[in-house]
Formats: structure tokens, C-alpha cells, sequence
């Protein structure tokens, strides 16, 4: 399991990194100088302006980053030990939902299939409800 999330924190930095550069580079030059003029230290005008306007799309990153690690499946069934098991420490390997679709689905019939559909639908209400939290957050944005 820590080799499993291991390789997905370092598979979605990237996307993490990315979206909140270019959400910090979108912030207005104008506010950045007028907090300059106002004699803040470049630590201050990023913690006090930079980062609060650009908060919306750093959340956005970390919420596009987050469903993506959701639906990842091959990358960390490769490292997660694919053992159908509760782990018991951080050292154990253990088989992720998405992988336990993707492998059980072709033969599975009855009430099995039935609980593979619910995985899947248990999946979908948690991005959906990622996407929710992201469009409150761009639908109210708040600076400063």
C-alpha cells in the first residue's frame, strides 16, 4: 500500500504543480505592485494577495488532481501487491477499488456483478461530488 501511494502522489504532483503555477501567474500584476507599494515583503505579497487570488484555481488543481488519483487503476494495481485483503499496517498489499472492477468484471455474475456496479457508482458520486465542491468554490470566489 505505500508503494501504491507513493507512485500516485507522484503521478499527480505534476498536475497539482501545473494548475496552481498558472493560477499564481494569472494574478493581476496591478495587485501585486499595489501590495508592493504598500510596503509588504515578497513573502507577504505572496501569502497576503497572490495566493488568496489565486485560490480558486489552486483548489481546482488539487480537485482535478484528486479525481484523477480516483480513476487511476493499472499504475497502482502494478504496485499495490493485488492481494484481495483488509491491510492490517501500510506495509501490506491490498487491491484498489477501480482494479478490483476492472479485473472481476468479465466474469462476474449475479450479485457480484451487482456489487462491481455499486463499486463503480460509489466511484462516480465521489467525483461528482468533487465537481460540486469545485463549482461552489469558482461559483463564490473570495480574494484577500
Amino acid at each position: 500500500m505505500l508503494a501504491a501511494i507513493v507512485v500516485l502522489s507522484l503521478m499527480i504532483l505534476p498536475t497539482v504543480a501545473l494548475t496552481s503555477a498558472s493560477a499564481l501567474e494569472s494574478v493581476p500584476q496591478s495587485l501585486m505592485r499595489g501590495a508592493a507599494a504598500l510596503g509588504m515583503t515578497r513573502k507577504g505579497q505572496i501569502l497576503g494577495v497572490a495566493v488568496p487570488a489565486a485560490r480558486v484555481g489552486i483548489v481546482g488543481g488539487i480537485l482535478l488532481a484528486l479525481a484523477r488519483a480516483l480513476g487511476e487503476t493499472m499504475a497502482v494495481l502494478m504496485v499495490a501487491g493485488n492481494v484481495v485483503q483488509t491491510p492490517h499496517s501500510i506495509f501490506e498489499p491490498v487491491r484498489v477499488l477501480t482494479a478490483n472492477i476492472a479485473l472481476e468484471m468479465a466474469y462476474a455474475t449475479g450479485t457480484h456483478r451487482a456489487g462491481l456496479f455499486a463499486s463503480a457508482l460509489l466511484l462516480t458520486a465521489l467525483v461528482l461530488l468533487l465537481a460540486s465542491v469545485a463549482a461552489r468554490i469558482a461559483r463564490n470566489p473570495r480574494h484577500g
